[in-house]
């Protein structure tokens, strides 16, 4: 074989292990798109609902930690509920600039802000740990706060109110306009081997890839770990929703 013969044979091993690589990558990419999805949280509202979620707090004792992402994935989780539209996140940013609020201290400043944006509903937060490492640590405490005037419409009707009598207006419902109405907190740690656990069943049903090892993926990422925190606190706001909503309804499956 001459040396031309030789190049040119190797720059065709080259190009068809180049298609090749395209091939595999396509094929990994189709299987992946075939990859089981988890069933979308049980909704508490049986007619649709607007929310918004502000940037989160952070209080963990790291520059690291991003509110703004956090919000992002709690989002995005929130997304995923039947019933229930999530207004941009950048959208509630905004209004806040606009309002002057660099953070929600209080509840006053979370209803102000819910008014402002025009939502049914809002989620403000605390980041509370924050460890990227493996194994890692992410806390989150979230607080949801409601529109009583989509709430409790009964109780805002003053012709109502005037013509009620006293027995009536005492079982009006009483509003909280003072409180959140719904609120989970939680410090999921990998190492806790109860985390490691949950983590793997989440991991093997909301991956996009081979399932052996692929919950290696959401330890060494903060990232996709961050996903699995927020979807798990999401789906816990949730269950609290409808317990609050319908405490005489059995809880949903876990």
């Amino acid at each position: 074989m001459t040396s031309e013969q030789a190049m040119f044979c190797a720059k065709c091993s080259a190009g068809l292990r180049a298609r090749l690589g395209v091939v595999l990558l396509g094929m990994a990419l189709a299987v992946a798109g075939c990859q089981p999805t988890r069933p979308s949280p049980v909704s508490p509202y049986a007619e649709r609902r607007v929310w918004a979620v502000a940037p989160l707090r952070n209080e963990s004792g790291t520059l690291h930690a991003d509110g703004l992402l956090v919000a992002d994935h709690l989002a995005r989780h929130f997304e995923n509920v039947r019933n229930i539209d999530v207004l941009p996140v950048n959208r509630t940013l905004a209004a806040m600039d606009a309002l002057g609020m660099e953070g929600i201290q209080d509840p006053r400043e979370a209803l102000r802000l819910l008014q402002v944006v025009g939502a049914d509903a809002l989620v403000i937060g605390t980041i509370t740990a924050y460890d990227p490492y493996d194994p890692p640590k992410l806390g989150l405490a979230i607080e949801l706060y409601v529109d009583e005037r989509f709430e409790y419409p009964e109780a805002l009707d003053v012709r109502k109110l005037t013509m009620a009598a006293t027995s009536e207006t005492a079982m009006l419902p009483t509003t909280q306009l003072d409180q959140p109405v719904s609120t989970v907190s939680a410090i999921l740690d990998a190492s806790d081997p109860k985390v490691e656990g949950h983590l793997m069943q989440y991991a093997r049903s909301h991956g996009r890839g081979p399932r052996e090892g692929l919950e290696s993926l959401y330890r060494i990422s903060m990232d996709l770990y961050t996903q699995y925190v927020t979807g798990t606190v999401s789906e816990a706001l949730m269950v609290a929703e409808q317990r609050r909503l319908h405490p005489a309804a059995p809880p949903p499956a876990p």
